[in-house]
């Protein structure tokens, strides 16, 4: 709604600028469609919202047009129409026909007052017809309204598209005087102006066309709005006569009121007075009570500070013996867990012990061709068994060890058991004695002496005493005794008896004792006790003297188990004549319990006894505690009867305590009291009966005990006992209050919760307007609680909900009490008759200097007319209107009070009351309070009008905009910074601007640059200001501060003097104009770019992309020029050339290159800071260096934050020259530049300074864009290390697709150049959602570096993987240098169980790691069913630089051999000379060996030439034949026959001795055998003294014998036979030289013995070995 001409305009002018930014074709039909639609939808917006900030309730007969009416553009129908009156138009149609909305019902005024008055109750409803009828009388009304606001916009709209074309055609006009003119250079203008005059033409068609139709919809519905509006009138008409019906109600109710009123105080101000009196009387026995009470207090005291002091010594005690048993309790578990972990640890060892021996024979078992782990298996079974075996053989020992003592302990329990059946016939014949006459006389007379004086057994031999005093010839105890008066013989009495049951005592703690140590035999009954039971039954006590005896005898003779039964005393049979009487004597006995009673004549019939109290009760009793009640029995019988107490119920007996004495024969009307004392056990109930058997017969009195219990009484409540809370109606505003009263008669507390039914479900209402308290509390025992209800409504209406009562004392047994109950909570609600509409009406934000309407709604609800007067505000001239203030309100109608509120300048400080304190923080709220008084309504009505006042100016800085000098084909850029001082919203536009001057938005990103770093917001702070977009229109929020980028490019070298105009409009409100003035110049330009912007391609990372630009200079000299490029990291950028001379008019070519890295990419994320190491807990952090006195302290550098390494490299972008910002939605990284082109004449250097003023500074702009890799390349780099000459790597490259759901990537790769050795293996193909992988080979062919670059693109990226690769040498050593390697000897063992290992360490000397593997040349004796004799392990292997890595030789013998030997190569590429290892071993039979001499070197394939493999593997002794039970053996490789042949000239011979190992190396040596020896000698003969022998070699002085010890598993000893034939060898006789007979001799022999002794040999072979040496010689004898 528009509140004023004023508005009314600013609505049509914001048409009319929508109508020329939007510049479409609309069809009439379009156009009402769309009229329609947008009618509907504002009608439903306005009845959720409300009225908008900006406008006032307007309604038809409020507007008041006058002639600007006409002006504005509106038809002159139109015009009459809206001046006219209601009551001059009658009914029209809208669709909707008012009398037929309910056919069958005539709406009569009588028949809506009989319906409203309804049951003598006044009623405002309405039926659904009538109300149907009243809303389609609103729905017209706003209808009405809206086409009314909508045909006013049209006309604005109309207007402002006039206006828009007048101003095309006023461009156009200026345009073709400046083409007459010759001054217009493109044409093309011209002809664009001509088109922007033709749309004009078709925008103003548009809005007129719209502006008619709106005029049309508007007089169609004139009459249905006429009718509507009379229809409201009868409604308020209506609601006045309730209104006046509640007035008259109101009144009575009232004065109602204020009479109980007046009782009410009269009797509060009697109960004040009385409840002072009694007030005084309690506060002066409070006093005299308090003071006693301090009195009590501090004796209290007292006996609590010593009990308090008694107690902590307690607690101390407790603390101390508490920490004693903690500080053993662990000194038991350190030891417990010590034990354990010792255990644990031993067997870890074990295992681990296991472990490691399994590990060793692992590859014996695999070269077996075995499976170790069931070899293991089945050993741990075979263990496993026979630890079983040795289990049942010791459990069988055990089990006869049992048997033999389970014999003993049954021989001497059969001893026992004879003794124990002697005893028992001893003792039955003893009691036989006993129960004899003379044995009964005995005893009687040895009690009589016992209990007399002078123990005599006649008390008067002579009879002559007329009187025997029992008192004075018996000693008993009498009441005296312990008073001090007791006589001698008492005393001694006493202690007698004290003395016999002391040895009692200690017999039957010896007998407990003695009983304890045998479990297995039944504790049988002491003597004693079967004496005891002999005189009870006989009835005789027995004498003091008999009794000491009888304790010191041994055990009679009992009756078997059998025959006593289990806890049964023994009693004798009785014989068949005894059980007869025994029959006869229980039925007299039977008969004689109960008898009818007659007395006179009559018979007595019911109970003989009466109990007082007739119930006997213990109510509310607790467990634990002892209760006493004492039962008063009378004899209510006709004469004498008797009574005796029978057994109470075996469940309870042991509950109850009687005291009771027999009363024997009591008369009628006597009476006997029985004490009964409870002591309950537990809380449970007890109903029962206390019996007595009366001379009448049985009686039983009632028993009740009956634990504490709860038992309540809820008032007040329904019909079916639920407690219900009724508020009855209650005023809005007001509140009612209720009470709940629960009592409790029980003598046990309960606690109780009220809370809602379904707390969690959705919120009740009601549930908000009560309350209650307590919500959580207890019942009292014996006492009443209440809970207070409240009910404060906040809504209309009539409610009712449930609350939970949740009862629970928490007590055990049958006193528990659990109780849920639901308390019913009704109430209604009734409104005030007089009401607005609203609490608060928002104008919103109010602008000074125009108007504002607002519609406030008084409703009366009652049938009466009632009287309104509006008491505040008060009118304010020509600001603040109320119209009406005075008024009456018809019953069930409203009254509608308009208020015009036109603000001016400084409103606030001139009415400071009208200042909203409530929002202290928005400037310019204001609250008008206002109150309507009703002439019968005590409550006003309160309301408010509240909103916001600002203004609507904009200022701008600088006022002028001054750009210099710029030379024509550049751009010089100006910051405008635009503040909005009004607190609303305002749409601007830049007006007519000139084609050489552009305003734009400055980027978001250079805003919060400047904001961050505090810059300054001139022109040229930062070079980069685009990417902002088109600044021409754009929104000002309340109080923004936006800057704007004003760029000039001159087009002619002329001066620039302009003004611009800038619109505004405010909201809805008419337009506002500004003036910016701007100033310019524009010079000639010396340098010309092809391009003055370059956009690089988009590009992923670690892409390239390159472009060029063409400079030339445009001036007559030579001119030098340097471009400024920004860093790389920052940029990626690189330019060529950088600095260059250019010719007059010369052209030359600039090339940029754009690659990306990842370092750039990354570069605004802050790097991640490792850690400093932080120093232990001893060491002292290292104190500050001292500073010297010349020099300073440095200041501690702070920590950089991430904010401040981020604004760090912003800032160094822009002091390039550049702008970055990342968009991480679309995850591309965005950079703008402008490089520095710098241009001087040539050679100005040698010139004056003043040459420096000719210094020009161009700028090329450069965009850059990384976009979001498309392709992922895992790694992103291939690097190949350092691999070896000749030999070949592999690595592979993953490709993966992140945009899978985009399609395939159709991958395609470029050739590899083919001298850098690298090669791809696999094509290309396709990827899509799997990743793609590349293996890619790096094979060097010299020891250099290669590198090459893998260029792949798809269809919609291109990427690159660097490739390089370093071709190296290793240094190759090894340990031992020579290479040979003995492996000792080991004696032969079926299935190859024995076995040496040594270690072969190869070393790597080159600073990069190195690959070997070794490999067999010559090849040992091969084992054809098991592993090979040597094995490696590792076999190949990779060595790190500097580094070394040892491999295990194992030496495995399969077969007796005195030779083994094998030959292997270190296989390392690229090696100048081969490396190879020598390998050698024996096996033999025997421990002790001896053998050929021989030098342990290395070898070729000629010197390891072995036998025929058929003749070596024939197999000799028992297992040559074919007989069943042959066995395979190996040909013997023990030697004991050598012959040693002396060449001619040779003198020296050796043999090897030595010794294998002990067998069952290295899992299980034989240590424990016989050392190894050695004896050598030279046996006698011809040519004996020429030899000789000597072991070692070079040991010693040779002689005849040798001898000494060879120690196992140690390198073997070298046997040196030496021969020394005569020194004499001329060959001269006589003078004469005999030459040529030189040479002629003979062959010699000698023989030479050896023993070796000792060691390890086969069974049934001697443990010698006998050698025998042939030593042949040739002698010279000529």
């Amino acid at each position: 709604h528009f509140g004023s001409r004023s508005g009314w305009r600013a609505s049509l002018g914001e048409l009319h600028m929508a109508g020329l930014a939007d510049g479409q074709q609309v069809g009439k039909e379009e156009l009402l469609q769309a009229l329609s639609t947008n009618g509907a939808d504002d009608t439903a917006h306005e009845a959720t919202t409300g009225p908008n900030h900006e406008e006032a309730a307007y309604t038809i007969q409020d507007v008041n047009l006058d002639s600007d009416a006409a002006e504005d553009g509106i038809d002159p129908g139109l015009q009459e129409y809206l001046d006219a009156s209601d009551d001059e138009h009658e009914e029209a149609t809208l669709g909707i026909d008012f009398n037929e909305l309910d056919p069958g019902y005539n709406y009569s005024q009588e028949d809506a007052e009989n319906r409203k008055l309804i049951g003598g109750v006044l009623s405002s409803y309405k039926p659904t017809a009538e109300l149907h009828r009243t809303l389609g009388h609103q729905r017209t009304n706003k209808s009405q309204e809206r086409l009314q606001h909508e045909h006013v916009a049209k006309i604005r709209a109309a207007d402002d598209a006039k206006i828009a074309l007048e101003n095309e055609e006023q461009r156009l006009r200026a345009l073709k005087k400046q083409a007459a003119a010759g001054q217009v250079a493109d044409q093309a203008r011209l002809s664009y102006q001509e088109r922007e005059v033709g749309k004009a033409w078709d925008r103003l068609t548009l809005a007129e066309k719209a502006r008619d139709a709106a005029e049309l919809a508007l007089l169609r519905v004139y009459g249905d709005g006429v009718a509507a509006a009379h229809e409201a009138a009868k409604d308020h008409h209506t609601g006045k006569r309730f209104a006046k019906h509640r007035q008259h109600d109101e009144v009575r109710r009232a004065r109602q009121d204020i009479a109980n009123e007046e009782a009410w105080q009269q009797e509060a101000s009697d109960r004040e007075r009385m409840a002072a009196a009694e007030d005084q009387r309690k506060a002066n026995d409070a006093a005299h009570h308090q003071q006693r009470g301090q009195q009590r207090l501090k004796q209290a005291q007292a006996m609590q500070n010593s009990n308090r002091q008694l107690a902590e010594d307690v607690r101390e005690a407790r603390f101390d013996h508490d920490a004693q048993r903690l500080l053993t309790l662990k000194a038991t578990m350190d030891g417990i867990n010590r034990k354990i972990q010792s255990q644990n640890e031993r067997k870890d060892k074990a295992n681990q012990k296991i472990k490691e021996q399994r590990e060793e024979k692992k590859q014996e078992l695999l070269a077996d061709g075995k499976n170790p782990y069931e070899v293991w298996r089945r050993e741990e079974m075979q263990a496993n068994k026979e630890m079983e075996r040795m289990r049942m053989k010791a459990q069988a020992e055990l089990r006869s060890e049992k048997l033999l003592e389970q014999l003993m302990v049954e021989d001497t329990r059969y001893k026992k058991g004879l003794t124990e059946a002697k005893n028992k016939r001893e003792q039955a014949e003893d009691f036989q004695r006993q129960v004899g006459r003379y044995a009964k006389e005995h005893k009687i007379t040895s009690y009589i002496r016992k209990m007399t004086i002078g123990n005599v057994d006649v008390l008067d031999p002579t009879g002559t005493a007329l009187r025997i005093d029992p008192s004075k010839v018996t000693i008993q105890k009498t009441h005296a005794f312990g008073l001090g008066r007791a006589r001698t013989e008492e005393i001694e009495k006493v202690n007698r008896a004290v003395k016999t049951g002391k040895r009692k005592v200690e017999q039957w703690k010896e007998l407990r004792a003695r009983n304890s140590d045998d479990e297995a035999e039944a504790e049988p009954p002491p003597a004693a006790k079967m004496a005891q039971f002999a005189r009870s039954i006989s009835g005789d006590g027995g004498s003091n003297d008999d009794q000491e005896e009888e304790e010191g005898t041994e055990a009679s003779e009992l009756p078997d188990e059998e025959e006593l039964g289990e806890k049964k005393l023994w009693v004798p049979k009785l014989t068949k004549l005894e059980e007869q009487y025994m029959a006869a004597a229980r039925e007299r006995q039977k008969q004689n319990i109960c008898s009818v009673q007659r007395c006179l004549g009559k018979e007595f019939t019911g109970d003989a006894f009466l109990a007082k109290p007739a119930v006997i009760a213990f109510n509310d009793f607790e467990p634990g505690k002892r209760y006493r009640q004492v039962v008063e029995v009378t004899n209510v019988s006709l004469t004498f009867n008797q009574f005796k107490l029978l057994p109470l119920d075996d469940k309870v007996k042991d509950f109850f305590e009687i005291q009771f004495v027999p009363p024997g024969r009591m008369s009628a009307g006597v009476t006997r009291y029985i004490t009964i004392w409870f002591v309950p056990k537990v809380s449970h109930d007890i109903v029962t009966t206390f019996p007595i058997l009366a001379k009448t017969g049985r009686i039983d009195f009632p028993l009740r005990c009956t634990t504490k219990k709860t038992i309540l009484t809820l008032t007040p409540q329904d019909a079916d006992a639920n407690p219900v809370i009724n508020f009855g109606p209650v005023l809005s505003g007001e509140s009612s209050d209720r009470t709940l009263v629960v009592k409790n008669t029980g003598a046990l507390s309960a606690g109780f919760v009220v809370e809602p039914f379904d707390a969690d479900s959705s919120p009740d209402k009601f549930l908000e307007m009560i309350s209650w308290k307590p919500e959580k509390s207890e019942f009292r025992e014996h006492g009443s609680s209440t809970i207070f209800f409240s009910f404060k409504p906040t809504a209309l209406g009539t409610f009712s909900t449930a609350l939970r009562l949740s009862i629970s004392n928490g007590a055990p047994g049958d006193a528990n009490f659990e109780e849920e109950r639901r308390i019913i909570v009704t109430g209604s609600c009734l409104d005030v008759p007089i009401y607005v509409d609203q609490d608060e009406y928002d104008l919103q934000t109010c602008i000074y200097g125009h108007t504002f309407r607002e519609s406030i709604t008084v409703h009366n609800r009652v049938s009466v007319a009632m009287k309104i007067q509006v008491q505040k505000p008060t009118q304010i001239e020509n600001e603040l209107q109320l119209n009406t203030t005075l008024a009456y309100i018809q019953g069930n109608g409203s009254q509608a009070i308009q208020v015009k509120f036109s603000p001016k300048e400084n409103f606030l400080d001139r009415y400071p009351q009208y200042r909203d304190n409530t929002r202290a923080g928005v400037s310019g709220a204001f609250r008008i309070p206002m109150r309507i008084v009703g002439a019968d309504q005590v409550l006003p009505v309160n309301t408010a009008i509240i909103g916001t006042l600002t203004s609507n100016n904009i200022s701008f800085l600088p006022n002028v905009l001054a750009f210099g000098r710029c030379p024509v084909g550049s751009s010089v850029q100006s910051r405008l910074i635009v503040v909005n001082e009004s607190a609303l919203k305002q749409r601007f536009a830049f007006m007519r601007l000139p084609s050489y001057l552009t305003v734009q938005d400055v980027p978001s990103d250079v805003l919060e640059e400047e904001a961050n770093n505090n810059l300054d917001t001139a022109g040229g702070t930062i070079a980069v200001v685009d990417g902002g977009g088109d600044g021409t229109f754009g929104v000002l929020l309340p109080g923004e501060r936006r800057q704007l980028c004003v760029t000039y490019s001159p087009e002619a070298a002329t001066e620039m003097n302009y003004k611009i105009q800038f619109k505004a409009i405010t909201g809805t409100l008419c337009v506002r104009d500004f003036l910016v003035e701007c100033k310019g110049q524009g010079v000639a330009e010396t340098l010309s770019f092809s391009e003055t912007q370059v956009d690089m391609a988009s590009i992923p990372c670690d892409a390239m992309s390159k472009d060029s630009v063409v400079m030339t200079n445009m001036s007559k000299v030579p001119q030098t020029v340097n471009v400024l490029v920004p860093p790389f990291k920052v940029s990626g950028l690189r330019v060529n050339p950088i600095c260059c001379t250019l010719a007059p008019h010369e052209s030359k070519r600039l090339q940029l290159e754009f690659r990306p890295t990842k370092e750039y990419v990354d570069l605004l994320k802050p790097p991640v800071k490792e850690k400093a190491a932080q120093p232990d807990g001893d060491e002292q952090p290292a104190a500050p260096a001292p500073v010297g006195d010349d020099e300073e302290p440095k200041e501690e550098e702070e920590e950089e934050t991430p904010e401040s390494y981020v604004s760090k490299l912003l800032t160094e972008i822009r002091d390039n020259g550049g702008r970055r910002w990342d968009e991480a939605e679309a995850g591309t990284v965005h950079a703008s530049w402008r490089l520095a082109v710098c241009m001087k004449p040539a050679g100005s250097e040698s010139k004056d300074k003043k040459s420096k003023d000719k210094s020009t500074i161009y700028y090329l702009g450069v965009n850059t864009c990384v976009l979001p890799s498309v392709l992922a390349l895992e790694p992103g780099r291939l690097d190949f290390g350092e691999v070896t000459a000749g030999q070949r790597l592999l690595l592979p490259l993953t490709v993966t697709n992140l945009a899978a759901e985009d399609g395939l990537q159709e991958l395609h790769m470029e050739a590899l150049p083919e001298n850098q050795c690298f090669t791809v293996l696999n094509a290309p193909r396709a990827v899509g959602s799997k990743p793609f992988q590349f293996m890619v080979e790096f094979k060097p062919q010299l020891v250099q570096i290669y590198q090459c670059t893998l260029q792949l693109r798809t269809q919609n990226t291109r990427v690159q993987v660097p490739l390089r690769g370093k071709g190296v040498r290793p240094v190759l050593k090894i340990e031992p240098a020579d290479g040979v390697i003995w492996m000792g000897s080991v004696v032969y063992s079926k299935g190859a169980k024995d076995y040496t290992t040594e270690k072969l360490l190869i070393k790597n000397e080159s600073p990069f790691e190195l690959k070997y593997s070794l490999e067999t040349l010559i090849r040992a004796d091969p084992n054809h069913t098991g592993p090979l004799p040597f094995t490696l392990t590792p076999a190949s292997g990779t060595v790190e630089a500097n580094g070394s890595s040892a491999v295990t030789i194992t030496f495995r013998p399969h077969r007796p051999l005195a030779l083994f030997r094998e030959k292997l190569l270190v296989n390392v590429p690229n090696q100048k000379e081969p490396t190879f290892v020598y390998l050698y071993g024996h096996c033999f039979k025997y421990q002790a060996y001896a053998m050929y001499g021989m030098d342990f070197s290395p070898f070729g394939r000629p010197d390891a030439k072995s036998k025929d493999a058929f003749v070596d593997s024939l197999a000799v002794g028992t297992g040559s034949g074919f007989s069943a039970g042959a066995q395979f053996e190996h040909p013997q490789a023990q030697i004991k026959h050598f012959k040693l042949e002396f060449e001619q000239g040779e003198s020296l011979k050796t043999l090897l001795v030595g010794a294998s190992v002990p067998p069952g190396t290295p899992s299980a040596p034989q240590d424990k055998l016989p050392a190894i020896t050695y004896d050598f000698q030279i046996l006698p003969g011809e040519f004996s003294s020429m030899f000789t022998v000597e072991v070692p070699e070079g040991s010693g002085k040779p002689d005849k014998t040798a001898k000494g010890p060879v120690l196992p598993g140690k390198p073997s000893l070298k046997v040196a036979f030496r021969y020394n034939p005569p020194e004499e060898t001329s060959l001269a006789l006589a003078g004469t030289s005999l030459d040529l007979l030189g040479g002629i001799g003979q062959w010699i022999t000698c023989q030479a013995k050896g023993i070796l002794a000792g060691g390890f040999v086969q069974p049934g072979d001697a443990s010698t070995q006998e050698l025998i040496i042939e030593l042949r010689a040739y002698l010279q004898q000529i």
